[in-house]
This record gives C-alpha cells, structure tokens and sequence, in this order.
C-alpha cells in the first residue's frame, strides 16, 4: 500500500466500515473519563495552560500523584450500572503525561509518582465488566519540547511525530484487542500531511483491523465528535456528542445546580437516538481516582432508567424528524415512534400539526392499548395515567405505531402586519430581517432571566440561518432546540443617521436582547410571532454600525423562531424614513 491516497485509504476503510461499525451503532452511550495530573489541582484540565504553569513546576505533580489501586473498576462498574456499553479514557491529555509504560518517555505513570500502568488497569476493568474500550490521545502536547516547535522547525517536527507515532503505536501493540481510538487537538500542525496522519492511522488499523478511529486527526474517519453540543451529522455520517456533566472535563468543584439533571442526560441521549448518534458523556475523577457523589448517583439513576425503558435506546434505531411538543419529543425504530415525555401531560397528551395517519398507541414498554382521536392535523392520546409512570426522572415513554410516516406542518397564516402597535404603523416598519447568524450556549439555571451575559468575543461556532417561510420566520428550533438552552441570534446593522429607533421582534419564547454588547430588554414570556403585539422597544442609536444579539429562550416556546423589524418611532416620523441596514 505503499504510496496509498487519502482517496483510496477513505475508499479501503468505508469497505469495512458497516462490520466495524455495528456494535458501536448499537451501543448508543458511552462514558468518557479525563483523569490526569491535572486532576489534582482540581481547576480543570487545561489548568497548566490557562494559569501558564512552567512545565518544570507542572512536572512536581507527577511525583505527588497517588491514586488509589482499582479505582478503574469503580468506573467500569459504574458505566454498566449507568447502561453504558463503552468507555474511552484519556492515555495522554495535552499536559503530556503518559498514563502507560512508555519507552518513549520516562514522563509516565510508571516512572513516575503512580508507579503503575494505568492504562493497564483500565482496561483490564473494562474487560471484567463487559465494555468496549477506547484510549483517547491528545495529538497536542504542552510537556515536548517539540510540541510547539514543531509547526515552524521541520527537525522538530520529525522528531515530535516520530515521539507521537511511536507513543501510539505502543498504545496499539501493547494492550489487547482496542475499540476506538480517540485522537483531539491536532495543533499546532494545520493539516492531516503535516500530521501524517495517513501513515499514523494505517499503522493503527494495521495493528488492530477492527478499530473505528474519530475524525480530530484531520482525516474523516469513521465518525464526527460534536463536543457540548448534541447536533446529528449529515446523514450517512456516524457522529457521537461528547458532553461534559458539570462543564469541565477534568475533575473541578462545582455547585449541584451546574451538573446535568437525570432529565438533561435522557433528552440528551433522545437527540442522540433520534439523529442516529452517540452520547459520550464525560466523568472527572478526583485525583485518588474517585468518582464524584453527584455524577455517580445520577449516573445510576439514569441506568434504572434505562433498564425499564433501554429497548427505545439500544440497537437500531432510525433518523426521526424533530416534532415541536413543549412535552417532549420521538425517537423512531422503523414505523414505532417514541414519544419521551419528559413534561407528562395528565390523562391526555395533545400533538398539533401532525400529518401520518396512526395505527395503535400504549404506554412502553409493557402497558396496555391507549385510545386516541385524530381530528384534522391534532392527534390526542388518553387513557394515560394522572403521573408519570417514571418516579426516578419523571421521564415516560408512550409508543405510537404509525401507518404512515408522521410530518408536522405548522401553518402561521399571514403574518404580514400592517399595524403590528397603536404606536407604529406598517408605513413606519422595515422589511423584515430575513437572515442571522446563530449559536448556542447553555444556560446554568432554568430562566432566561438567568442566564449568563452573552459574550460574542466566545468562540460560539456561528452559522447563518435563514428565514424558513415565506413570511419571514427565522426558524432555529430544527438545528438549535433540541435540547435546554439558549439560542443566540446576532446582527450587524449600520444606521444611517442617530436617533431613536423601534425593534420589533415576535418570538417563540422567552428574549433577551443586547445591543451593542449591552442588556437593551427582556421579556420572559412568549410573544406569539404570527398574531400582532410583538414585543416593542426604543433604542437611541448613534450614526454607524452596531451590533443586535437576541438571546431566544427556547425552553418556554413552541416553534423557537423569530420575526425582526425596524420601526421609526412617532417623535422620529419627521424626518426621510430610512431604516438600518446589515453591515457585512
């Protein structure tokens, strides 16, 4: 295979990918651990970066680092009481500490303060309790004297790929049959040549045929790793979350507020199953190896969970189109749709704008026939019970086998407003603004009252979107809803002269609005987009350009979109009616 293509290395791996792949496709949910000398500082695991620690100080720490012994069991008896069937561990984080018996480094757990093999011990406890196993290996390595050199120096970047070729060659070779290889951070090299990370990667399949590989060495691979963001890949493309449970990887003290909820964790693996995806949720363990109270006793509720309703998670399931319910939300497998109902209704639950004509409902996994009505676009289910069936989570589930395929088709109506406000009529409305940039942060506590300052200086990984009707709905709730948080929509616009300006904004929940960086308004309550009586305020604007960023809500809506205008206020109506335009 000697000067093998990229072409034809993707071509050779996608020949084998479906074998591979089909445990994997299975499983569904998996555990991540970040465990490092990082570990113990406790300030999260970029701490030796982000406080500049020298790497002679930062190297005192793997001479202190005392963890306690078979404290990999405690984690691998966890993930299987969580329902878990996989794990993935970090052998090597970007502090540059192996956690191995390494011949390319004496900087390892053997050599150093632990004295043993932690790799080893992991993977031995991943094998007594039935897990999959999957090292993690951060590509970019703080503790290398070549691991900056190495993107401007080609001497120092042959010996740094020589380091990392041979540091995962040994993590190949030397533990058995490995599931997943899980690379991250490829920096400071640009791209998969200066990686070679088509040589890397064809020596890891060449030692283990079976292995399926992520896409963070710069090649595609196998599957795509969205990370504090459950979002489906295109499809025909395996990808799989990798969340954090309480916004740190590595173990850090946080109050119980700021840790995924049972109900976050289940919506979460529902997105994932529904979008064919996987859900990698991470632990931190104290730096004796520990598992944290909180994560353990919510991990193990949402294993009981699952041992009652598991058979909607594992096995095949089916890319399912995004139902607007404020109660819950499906996931498919073939014609039967679950409905999680994370919200339970009482004795009736109520779907509008349904299309697909259904055959039979009843309360999963066991429970009896449920009568239902479908009248026009409005199903409605009854005969359910006063409260959810589910006391640990308040997360049940009701099966509903359709004949054909449910769609749901909302019809605004016009939404043309010719006199939106007593105090502003259609002659003194913009067009509407039809296109926003648009990202999302989650929010710490329930409320948009409460959530954290929006801050654009964030890497927020913005796209655009667009309105997604002919009445200029900007509709974010299909690629942005889908689990609790805010929606960030933001806007450039240039004001042709100072003064006082009037925004307009009919919203599907709950605002808040900044302009120019700053708090402008707040409405926590839905102003619905298709009926007059927008939410209205005046903002004084000096001439030149200006920054709008509305903060949607999109626990408290239904459709979790928005419509924008500009409106000239009645003090302002002397003048040449001009409205802001976008900036590019």
């Amino acid at each position: 295979m000697t000067g093998m293509s990229v072409s034809d290395y993707e071509q050779m791996i996608r020949r084998t990918r479906a074998r591979r792949m089909k445990w994997w496709r299975e499983a569904r949910f998996g555990m991540f651990i970040h465990w490092g000398l990082y570990s113990q500082l406790g300030r999260n695991e970029w701490v030796m970066n982000l406080e500049r620690i020298p790497v002679r100080e930062y190297e005192r720490l793997a001479c202190t680092w005392r963890p306690r012994p078979r404290a990999a069991r405690e984690w691998a008896r966890l993930a299987r009481e969580a329902g878990m069937k996989y794990m993935v561990m970090t052998t090597k984080h970007h502090e540059g500490f192996l956690l191995w018996d390494s011949k390319m480094t004496d900087y390892n757990a053997v050599q150093r303060g632990p004295g043993r093999d932690l790799v080893r011990e992991y993977v031995e406890a991943c094998r007594e309790f039935g897990l999959r196993v999957g090292f993690y290996y951060s590509l970019m390595d703080w503790h290398h004297p070549d691991g900056a050199r190495c993107a401007f120096d080609q001497k120092a970047r042959e010996r740094f790929l020589a380091f990392t070729k041979g540091c995962v060659r040994e993590l190949m070779a030397n533990y058995g049959r490995i599931d997943i290889l899980w690379y991250d951070v490829a920096w400071p090299l640009r791209s998969a040549e200066e990686w070679d990370s088509l040589a890397m990667n064809r020596m890891v399949r060449e030692l283990q045929p079976d292995i399926i590989i992520n896409n963070r060495s710069l090649l595609p691979e196998d599957f795509g790793t969205p990370e504090e963001h459950v979002t489906a890949a295109e499809r025909g493309r395996d990808w799989e979350a990798c969340m954090t449970f309480n916004g740190s990887w590595g173990w850090q003290e946080a109050p119980p507020e700021d840790w995924r909820g049972v109900r976050q964790i289940l919506e979460m693996l529902r997105t994932c199953c529904s979008g064919q995806g996987n859900l990698l949720l991470n632990i931190g363990p104290l730096p004796d190896g520990s598992v944290p109270k909180l994560a353990a006793e919510r991990l193990r509720a949402v294993g009981r969970w699952l041992k009652t309703y598991g058979g909607v998670v594992y096995g095949k399931v089916d890319r399912t189109d995004k139902i607007v319910s404020a109660l819950g939300n499906f996931s498919r497998k073939g014609r039967k749709y679950f409905f999680w109902c994370s919200r339970w209704p009482g004795r009736e639950l109520a779907i509008g704008a349904l299309t697909g004509r259904m055959e039979k409902a009843r309360l999963y996994p066991n429970g009896p026939d449920l009568s239902f009505t479908q009248v026009r676009d409005r199903l409605v289910v009854s005969g359910l019970p006063e409260k959810c069936p589910d006391k640990i989570s308040g997360v049940g589930i009701i099966e509903m086998t359709f004949r054909s395929p449910p769609r749901q088709v909302f019809s605004a109506g016009c939404v043309t407003i010719p006199s939106p406000a007593p105090r502003l009529s259609g002659k003194w409305l913009s067009p509407a603004v039809d296109e926003w940039r648009v990202s999302r942060l989650m929010m710490k506590k329930n409320g948009i009252e409460k959530a954290p300052a929006v801050s654009l200086c964030e890497p927020l990984g913005w796209s655009v979107v667009s309105a997604g009707d002919p009445q200029h709905f900007i509709n974010v709730h299909s690629l942005y809803g889908d689990t609790d948080g805010l929606v960030y929509l933001a806007n450039k616009f240039k004001t042709p002269r100072s003064g006082s300006w009037t925004l307009c904004v009919g919203h599907d929940g709950g605002i808040r609005v900044f302009v120019d960086r700053k708090p402008a308004f707040c409405e926590p309550q839905l102003k619905n987009p298709a009926v007059p009586g927008r939410s209205m305020f005046d903002v004084k604007l000096q001439r030149g350009t200006h920054e709008v960023v509305i903060a949607l809500d999109t626990c408290k809506g239904m459709g979790w979109g928005i419509f924008f205008n500009w409106g000239i206020p009645e003090v302002e109506r002397k003048k040449k009616r001009l409205f802001p335009q976008l900036a590019k």
